[in-house]
């Protein structure tokens, strides 16, 4: 392939979307006109089968947006989107494309990888942004829809369902095609799980209206799609040209850091989504605007900036590699290497591609990379998120809910399996593995509405439920609870898996600790009452996370005497406070209150360092009791509580003793009653 030409022909489509006809239609506020014929020819030229299926896909997207109240532009838009959803397709080979079974992990990579070029290409050309976002949505390449930040929009519910349905009732190489009533009955089976309910009912309504009407519904994309297949030597040598600037592009995304393209003038033409990544900036920022316009948010050093390279590579004529410098937000600089390609026709540089890539880093690594990505992030047995995971998603949903005005709250479940280790004591580790994977894929897939799921620890697991208040989160947390009773886990007739269950919410003033504190608490209230049952927070507490418990189990108290004296006592608490990294609280010269270690957000851990204490000293003479002694003795009256809520009051009691040797020790003091250490 000459990568210059096509790159040219991709400039020219580029500068053909910018152009809208003199009256714009309601598509051509959309589109360019010339655009849209192209790329539906190449579709139709690639696979006729593939261009069909957009068609339908894109009239039953209409039918169901108009059930559902959508009008005039907003159904063009779903439209277009529906048109264009599988235009990554154009580059695909034949045997990926046609395959009779399952995608590999690779295939299903290499598929992604042509759906971002589609997403990129249809960005360059100026299509709608709405249109866009659908389209990238649909193939959940829109980094917005990850678990931390919500769900699908309605257009990408719409166009998800609409593919589905139209795929179930199409013969594929793989199986024949089902029934309209059968394809709806799959549809509603996973409504709730992969499928938005609302939109598989509609399109239940849709499909009772006469074929006439749907039709006459959607008449724009049988003209728009009949006109455009290509007819003529013309049409069909862009087409096999855009097929061909397919596989450029998917090459480029694949071996480079990133790439783009500048024109003449140095206004950004393509934006890949590596170069978003390396400029954090995306496509709709830079797109049509002059590169020395451009307020990146980390500038480039100025010696070895891509501006003045490309400059020289337009004055030349003449393709070349040279190193740039590149500041990140973290200030390290990262040296990259650029290789520039100016675009010739008829003698005149019509613009310059630009390559960037790190040769300190092979690309073919990247599977590896996610890999060790997945190791740190993932619980090894059930694959959802670890601890660790964990309290970075819940500081990530506190951190919006303080920034958002305390106005999104979100809501965490608790969940822990009943009577586990009779299950590993009865049928063996192996069940007991078996049934902690298959309980976790059953959350997940119950889990729709952008909820994070995580592994605490043994059998118990944790769900965050973004935008969700308590009343909700219940009504989810009941439902997991019933599908797991009344679900068959690891294949065993014998074996009946439940689950408890606690619930609480973020409120105003909470903090994090205290909401997930107070779900644990819901969680052994659930346990204690009698197992396979949901609990909610309990009544009254606003935030601080704090149980009611007997002093007698979560009090600790001592006396110590010392004979150092007063003022060298506080530099011996000094020494303490820096020597076992503790925190002052306060400070008088009556009392002086300590918190040592500190707690995470899941309670106390396995270490000192996490399992939280406060200590209180009150500061006194000691009784002399007949003793005959130079320096004053002085009484130091301990008091030891727990931060948030041990486990067990003896793993509590034997932390104050840890604490209460230590701060005997630099004291150089005694219990009360026995001799000096």
């Amino acid at each position: 392939m000459n990568s210059s030409r096509l790159m040219l022909s991709l400039l020219r489509l580029v500068e053909s979307g910018r152009r809208r006809g003199g009256k714009p239609s309601v598509i051509e506020n959309l589109i360019s006109l010339p655009v849209l014929r192209r790329l539906l020819a190449a579709l139709n030229y690639r696979d006729p089968a593939t261009k069909m299926h957009a068609w339908r896909t894109s009239l039953i997207s209409v039918g169901i947006a108009q059930r559902l109240g959508w009008e005039d532009e907003s159904l063009r838009i779903i439209e277009l989107a529906a048109l264009l959803h599988d235009l990554g397709k154009v580059g695909i080979s034949d045997h990926i494309l046609m395959k009779p079974g399952r995608l590999s992990p690779d295939e299903a990579s290499y598929i992604g990888v042509q759906q971002q070029v589609a997403v990129g290409l249809l960005q360059a050309c100026g299509v709608q942004s709405e249109v866009i976002e659908i389209v990238a949505q649909a193939h959940g390449l829109e980094e917005k829809i990850s678990s931390l930040s919500g769900e699908l929009s309605l257009g990408a519910r719409i166009l998800s369902v609409a593919d589905a349905f139209d795929s179930l009732t199409t013969d594929q190489v793989y199986r024949s095609a089902y029934s309209q009533p059968r394809a709806l009955e799959i549809l509603m089976e996973q409504a709730g799980k992969q499928f938005d309910r609302n939109v598989v009912s509609a399109l239940g309504r849709w499909l009772e209206t006469p074929p006439s009407q749907m039709l006459r519904d959607h008449e724009s994309a049988v003209t728009l799609t009949q006109a455009n297949l290509p007819v003529t030597r013309e049409t069909i040598y862009e087409a096999s040209e855009l097929c061909h600037l397919f596989s450029a592009l998917h090459s480029m995304e694949t071996l480079y850091e990133g790439f783009f393209i500048l024109d003449d003038r140095f206004r950004v033409c393509v934006w890949s989504r590596g170069a978003e990544k390396l400029y954090s900036c995306s496509g709709r920022e830079v797109l049509g605007r002059s590169w020395p316009e451009i307020a990146f948010p980390f500038p480039e050093v100025q010696e070895h900036a891509i501006y003045s390279r490309v400059q020289e590579a337009m004055s030349t004529g003449q393709a070349a590699c040279r190193s740039i410098h590149l500041c990140k937000e973290d200030g390290v600089v990262r040296e990259l290497e650029a290789q520039l390609v100016p675009l010739v026709e008829d003698g005149v540089i019509r613009g310059t591609l630009v390559m960037i890539y790190d040769m300190q880093q092979s690309r073919g690594n990247s599977g590896l990379f996610r890999q060790l990505q997945m190791a740190a992030t993932r619980d090894a047995l059930t694959g959802v998120f670890n601890r660790g995971e964990l309290e970075g998603r819940l500081q990530h949903f506190f951190n919006e809910y303080v920034d958002g005005g305390e106005s999104t709250p979100f809501s965490v479940i608790f969940l822990d399996l009943d009577h586990f280790k009779a299950i590993n004591d009865r049928l063996g580790h192996s069940v007991g593995d078996q049934v902690l994977i298959e309980v976790a894929r059953l959350i997940q897939d119950e889990t729709y509405s952008g909820e994070v799921v995580g592994r605490y620890g043994g059998e118990e697991f944790v769900i965050v439920c973004p935008n969700t208040e308590l009343e909700v989160a219940i009504e989810r947390a009941e439902r997991l609870r019933r599908i797991l009773m009344s679900t068959t886990i690891a294949d065993r007739t014998d074996l009946r898996v439940t689950a408890s269950l606690g619930v609480a919410q973020l409120r105003p003033g909470d903090t994090v600790d205290g909401v997930v504190h107070r779900a644990d608490e819901a969680l052994y209230e659930a346990k204690r009452t009698g197992r396979n049952r949901t609990c909610q927070e309990p009544v009254g507490h606003e935030g601080s996370g704090k149980k009611d418990v007997k002093a007698s189990e979560w009090e600790f108290r001592k006396s110590l005497v010392t004979e150092v004296a007063s003022d060298l006592l506080r530099y011996k608490l000094k020494g303490f406070i820096e020597g076992e990294s503790i925190r002052l609280l306060k400070s008088s010269a009556e009392q002086i209150v300590l918190q040592c270690g500190q707690r995470g957000l899941f309670g106390w851990g396995s270490q000192p360092s996490r399992q939280p204490v406060t200590v209180t000293i009150n500061i006194g003479d000691a009784p002399n009791n007949g003793q005959m002694s130079r320096n004053r003795r002085v009484l130091l009256r301990v008091l030891i509580e727990p931060i948030g809520q041990p486990a067990h009051s003896e793993t509590f009691q034997q932390r104050a003793m840890q604490v209460l040797r230590e701060l005997q020790s630099y004291c150089i003091a005694s219990i009360e009653g026995q001799p000096v250490i």
